[in-house]
This record gives structure tokens, sequence and C-alpha cells, in this order.
């Protein structure tokens, strides 16, 4: 072939199986990252930098004028059967382990000791999901964290959020992040892989330590109680999640496609007819 690209979603370690080492030996011209996270795990993995291109992930952005939060979906308060004016904490992940839901259970705890009148709304599936059904009984929390399950209207629920959050050890990027700050709301996110591309600590949302319940708590209560703040985080968000927009992503794939067939081309040239 011409050419080999491969993209790289994800920010777990290149080191590891047999088949993980050899798999990123193989004669790839380039690897497509979505984001700074990922491609510091891939030359700490030993592939040269030559071969990694930066290409973050895009969403599909709201046409200008057409943010309607919630369209098409039902309304969230009364799917959870609290009051309309009632704070909603959710986030959009798998209950995979490395989305870590069971840090975000333990900042609930404290953020609905301190704020009994708060929510939280999970949208998602999982592997994880009877261990965290469990130790959400052992918290006494099950009246307070609502596990919604998969949705497939996940993004009008999403835009119903007072504040998204994002609780992950390990993340390539986020699209969630993505979809909420183009939705106009305000994110709190652990500072871990790709996140800190998407997410400006203090400017476009606030970032917190991985695997830290009790940071993950303070930052969602910064949020909940400065409604100011977190309004200037939607805002400014709306302005860099720009950035992120899905035709941007296809246009720097389309070129770098482009430079791994000019520079293949152009060895071939160089080698010669009886060679190339």
């Amino acid at each position: 072939v011409r050419g080999v690209v491969v993209s790289r979603r994800v920010d777990f370690a290149v080191a590891g199986s047999a088949a993980s080492r050899l798999k990123y030996r193989l004669p790839v011209d380039r690897y497509l990252c979505i984001s700074r996270g990922v491609m510091e795990v891939m030359r700490a993995g030993g592939v040269p930098a030559a071969r990694l291109a930066l290409v973050p992930s895009g969403v599909e952005l709201p046409a200008a004028g057409v943010r309607e939060p919630g369209a098409g979906a039902p309304d969230l308060r009364g799917l959870l059967g609290v009051p309309p004016d009632t704070p909603v904490v959710g986030t959009v992940a798998a209950l995979a382990p490395h989305k870590d839901h069971a840090t975000l259970l333990r900042a609930a705890a404290r953020v609905t000791a301190a704020r009994p009148d708060v929510h939280f709304a999970w949208v998602g599936e999982g592997e994880c999901r009877p261990a965290l059904e469990r130790r959400r009984a052992e918290l006494g929390l099950e009246r307070h964290v609502h596990l919604l399950g998969f949705r497939g209207d996940a993004l009008g629920l999403l835009a119903q959020f007072t504040v998204f959050a994002l609780s992950s050890h390990l993340e390539g990027l986020c699209t969630s992040l993505l979809d909420a700050q183009s939705l106009g709301v305000p994110v709190v996110a652990t500072a871990v892989g790709g996140v800190p591309d998407v997410v400006a600590d203090g400017r476009t949302g606030r970032l917190v330590p991985g695997r830290d319940p009790e940071a993950l708590a303070r930052g969602l209560l910064e949020a909940l109680e400065r409604p100011e703040e977190r309004r200037r985080w939607a805002e400014a968000a709306l302005v860099s999640v720009r950035d992120f927009d899905v035709a941007r992503m296809v246009e720097r794939t389309l070129a770098q496609y482009e430079a791994v067939l000019r520079a293949r081309d152009g060895r071939a040239r160089s080698r010669g007819p009886a060679e190339g």
C-alpha cells in the first residue's frame, strides 16, 4: 500500500503485552493522536516523534441560533422525579474502569452532605454497573445518584445538566466534554490525558486531580455555588470548542493522508525506477 495511517484515541501506556509491543513496531507512516496527552504516551512508549501527528477529535457543533437545551429529550428533572429547580450534576460516559465513577460516587457523597438539594445523573452503561450500584447503596446515595443507562437522547439530557462532571483517571480526549461545552454546560473535569487540551482551568471550566474525590467535590461545589463563575466558563468554552468542530478534524486528517503520500512518493522517486 502507498501509506499506513493509524488513529490512536486512548492514553493507555503503549508498553504492555507482547502483542501490543509488536503492534507499535509495525511499519506505520503516521499515528494520528487525538490529544497532546496521547502523543506524550506514544513518545514515552518509544514511537518516534516524526511519526506522530496531533489530530484532535471533533464533534458536530450546534448551528448558530439553534441551541435548544433538551430538544428531543424528556424533561430531565421530571425523569429523575425531582423539582424543576433542582441542581443536577451529570456525566455521559461508559461505566468502565478508566472513567472512574467510583471517585465520582465518593465526591457525590461529599457534595450532597453539603448540598442535599443536588442530584447526580449518569448517562451510560457498562461492566462496572453492579459494583457501582453496590457502592452507591453503601454510601446511602440511591436517592441522589441516578443511573440512567444507555440513552439515545443523551445529548438532549446533557443540555439540561447544571454542571457536567468527568472523573476519568485515563482519558484520550472525551468528546462528551466537547458536547457539553458546545451546549453551554459548564464543566468540572479531571486533569488527565487529553482533558487539559479541552478545558483551561479557571477559564473554560475547572480542572482537578484524578482519583481525588475531595478535590472533585470542591470543584463541583464551587461551580454549583458560583453561578456567575460557571456562566463565564460556559461562555468562554463556547468560543474555544470551535477548534474541535468535526469539519476541522476532517481537514486535519486529510492533510496528514496527503503528507504521508507525498513523503512516500518522494522516497520512491529518489530511489529511481529500478528500485521504486
